[in-house]
Order: C-alpha cells, then structure tokens, then sequence
C-alpha cells in the first residue's frame, strides 16, 4: 500500500512539474490550427527527396506568407514578407535561437552564432570592435596571397573544359579564415585533400538531416547512431584542430611577453603586426578584460572558421557560376575589378551589386530562425510563447513583388533601383541587432577574391548544368559549380575584352 502511495505521489510530483509545458503545448496547437501547413506525412515525404527548398517554396505558393509546420512536438510558423521580416529581426528581445540552432552546439557551443540573452550580449560586445573596417582592412594581404594561390592552382584547368570549382573555391576560404581567424597557415590548397574541410561538410550534411528527421531529432541514443558517430567523428578532427591552435597560439605569445617584445602588447591599430581574431581572444583573457575560458575561446574559434569558411565559398561559387552565364555582366565587373586593382577596401559599386544579386538569388543562409520565450503579437495574431519562428529568405528574395523576374540575374537592381526595394526584402546578413557581425569582412574577402579572379580568367558556361541548391547549414549546390575557365589575355585590355 505504502508503495502505491509512494508510486502515486510520484507521478503527481512529476504531473505537476510538467503541467505547463503540457498546458503550453495545447495553447500552441490550438493556434497551429488557425493557420495554415502541410501535414506530417507530407513534411516526411519531402525529406526523404531532399528537395527542402523547393519544397517550402511550394508551401509558400499553396499557403501564402504565413504557414506552419510541426517538427515533432516543436511547432515552426515561417514568415516571408518584407514587413513581417522587419518585425520580427529588428525586435530587441527577440534574440534566442530555435531549438534547430541546438544541434550545432556539440561543434559550436555557445559561441555567437548559437548564444541568446544577457550572454550572447556580452560577447557580441567583446567582439565587436575586431570587426572595425579599419582592423580588417589589415587582412587584405593574406586574402590576396591566399587567392594568388588559388589563381595558380586553376591553371591546370584553364583549357575551356567544364570543370567543379567548388573544391577549389573551398580550400582557398579554409586558408583565407586560418590565417585571419587563427593566425595560422594551414597550406589547404597545396594539400588538396583536406581532413577539415571534409569533417566541415560531413557535420553539415549530418546536423541538416537531424534538423529535418522526427526521430533524429528527438533520439537521445542519436550519438550511438551511424549518423551520431559520424557527427562525433568529424566533431573530433574539428575540436581538435581548434584546441591544437589555441594551445599554440598562447605560447606564442606568452613567449613574446616574456620575451619583451612590444609588438605583442600593440593594438591592432597601427600595430606592428597583424592579429587574428584568435589573438584578441587570447589576449583580453590573458589581460583579465573579460571573462573567457579556454571552452569560450574554442567556441568563437569554431564559430569565425564555420561562418567565414562555409559561407564565404557558397558566396564566391555561385557568384562565379552566375558570372559565367552573364557575359556582359562579367564584363562590366572586370572593367572595375582592373580600374580598381590594388583598391578593393574602397567602394566598387558594380562588383558589391553583383555580389548583392548573387547573394538575392543564392543566399548563403537561405533562413533565420528564433524562438519565442514570450507571447509575441504580430498584426492580429499572437504567437504563443515556445513557438519557433522562421524567415524564409528564399523565398522573399525570389517573390516577383519584391524583385521582378526574380530569376533574372541583374545586378542594377541595387545600382539603378536600390531605393525601391523595401529594406527588408533583402537580407542576406540578417538584420537588426543579431545581423552578421562578419558582413564588412566576408564582403571585403568577396570583393578582394573576386576581383583577382576575375582580372586572370574569364569565366565561361557549362551550358548543361545548372546549380541545384540544396538548404543545408549553408546553401550549397547538389551537383556541384561546373563551369569553364580561359586565361586573360596579358595584352588584353578591359576595353577590348
């Protein structure tokens, strides 16, 4: 009798506990019932294809700007408006990541990307400052040493046959972000076959499917899965890349110190020598200026080589794949590239609106997602509090009444008519108070990458592929960026191109 006493108390103690979230989870499906969505099957059905993307765009066609999907238990309401969008990404309270955001932590932690709250506010603090235009502005060099690597490497393919540039592409951002964000040479592109870059796109592809994958998603044996082992496998050859340059990297300077040597006390600033990010890491927690353990530095660390990796080669593929079907474009975007050479920190109107239109069509993160710790009113509905919500920009940069012929490739759309365009229906760096911290740096490294590329090759066609956009963590194409390439001509001037 006791024992049914004690068994009875016990499911009330934990009845009790979980009242709210089961009150909550009934308020958020009586909602759910007032808009419009697909059902499970269908959302299951879909992920088997993989076709993400395409998918939700019909979604958006059949249900409008507003819809839901249910995750399992966790309910998404996606938004595809322009005025929606400057709603909800300029709230100040607004700042907590979706439960999707989650499954990155095993590699990211609470870095910037995945933080929320009072703690993502401080850091964002801490880092701002690295990311002054004029602190950047000291990573142009190895951008260009980088590239001039990659320029030469492309040779051997310089012959008019189609080729897959991405891998290319891939390994010269890897170098790009090493030396800038770790102060490290890590010689990607001479190695050709590098175990990072595969753990980066394995970790992609594997956090995608769960994010997507009812059961994935809600299986805490996930780990002992072949896809949780193979998540584990990549988080090691990540974690301890980052945990080997950090280790380093603090030896190097306590060695300078000890040593003397004022040109590891100097700011960035007119410095003697260039500081990566992982530097200033290390030395405000050597300095006692913040509160940074070693996890926290790996964390920002993990977070600067994923974002300035990942979405800095999405960005430059298919602006290439874009350029080599505009001919004209190309054109026009070479005359500034050879007008401008040696320059790339000034303004380059035309090349920063290709970038823009490539970035519309192509956008590196194609959503936004957040979740709501408060009831939030939107027009006349009210969200309640545990909802996720989601930006589709997608499908707000592809909606004819925000760009017309949405497809077309057309770059005076932000030179000659940049005014008309509602602030918010482009947003490839977010927006509001958790935009990217990194836009000012991943333009400078796309316009200083792209305009060396530009001013050595011309880029041609493949004319039977077309880039098949899968929406992992960062856009990336199915089958691939084919294209061709041809050398400049050394006597080839831009007017005569």
């Amino acid at each position: 009798m006791n024992t049914l006493a004690l068994l009875a108390f016990a499911f009330w103690v934990l009845f009790l506990r979980y009242l709210p979230r089961i009150l909550n989870f009934l308020r958020m499906h009586r909602f759910a019932n007032t808009l419009p969505g697909p059902s499970i099957g269908e959302l299951i059905a879909t992920v088997k294809k993989g076709e993400i993307l395409n998918w939700l765009k019909e979604m958006r066609e059949k249900h409008g700007s507003v819809f839901r999907i249910w995750f399992g238990k966790d309910l998404t309401v996606l938004f595809s408006d322009p005025e929606d969008i400057k709603q909800l990404l300029s709230n100040n309270t607004l700042l907590t990541k979706s439960r999707n955001y989650e499954l990155l932590e095993p590699w990211l932690g609470k870095g910037l990307l995945t933080n929320g709250g009072e703690s993502w506010h401080r850091r964002r603090k801490l880092l701002t400052p690295g990311f002054h235009f004029r602190i950047l502005g000291e990573f142009k060099e190895p951008m260009e040493e980088n590239c001039r690597i990659l320029v030469r490497r492309l040779q051997e393919k310089a012959n008019g046959e189609s080729f897959d540039i991405y891998p290319y592409i891939t390994l010269f951002a890897l170098d790009a972000i090493c030396e800038t964000a770790m102060g490290i040479k890590k010689h990607a592109q001479l190695q050709s076959d590098s175990e990072y870059v595969k753990a980066v796109q394995t970790i992609c592809r594997v956090l995608h499917k769960q994010s997507f994958s009812f059961w994935q998603r809600l299986n805490v044996f996930f780990k002992y899965t072949q896809a949780g082992r193979e998540r584990d496998n990549c988080l090691k050859v990540l974690h301890d890349e980052t945990t080997r340059v950090i280790r380093l990297r603090r030896e190097q300077l306590l060695q300078e110190r000890a040593e003397s040597r004022p040109e590891a006390e100097q700011d960035d600033v007119g410095g003697k020598r260039r500081l990566a990010f992982l530097d200033m890491l290390l030395l405000t927690q050597m300095d006692g200026g913040a509160e940074l353990s070693d996890t926290d530095i790996r964390e920002e660390v993990d977070t600067f080589m994923f974002e300035g990796h990942d979405t800095t080669s999405s960005a430059i593929a298919f602006t290439l794949s874009l350029l080599s079907k505009n001919a004209a474009v190309q054109q026009r975007a070479y005359e500034e590239a050879c007008e401008m050479e040696g320059r790339e920190k000034e303004p380059m109107p035309y090349l920063e609106a290709v970038i823009k239109e490539s970035l519309r069509i192509y956008p590196a993160v194609p959503f936004f997602s957040r979740k709501l710790l408060e009831d939030l009113q939107m027009g006349k509905m009210t969200l309640p509090k545990g909802t996720a919500i989601s930006c589709l920009l997608y499908m707000v940069h592809r909606d004819p009444k925000n760009f017309p012929e949405p497809e077309k490739f057309d770059p005076d759309r932000f030179l000659l008519n940049e005014k008309e365009i509602h602030p918010f229906a482009f947003a490839a760096f977010s927006a509001g108070p958790r935009n990217c911290i990194g836009q000012k740096f991943a333009m400078l490294e796309l316009k200083t990458s792209l305009s060396m590329l530009l001013r050595s090759y011309r880029f041609l066609p493949d004319e039977e592929h077309k880039p098949r956009p899968l929406a992992e963590i960062v856009m990336k194409s199915g089958n691939g960026i084919h294209l061709r390439i041809l050398p400049r001509d050394e006597k080839e001037s831009p007017s005569s191109a």
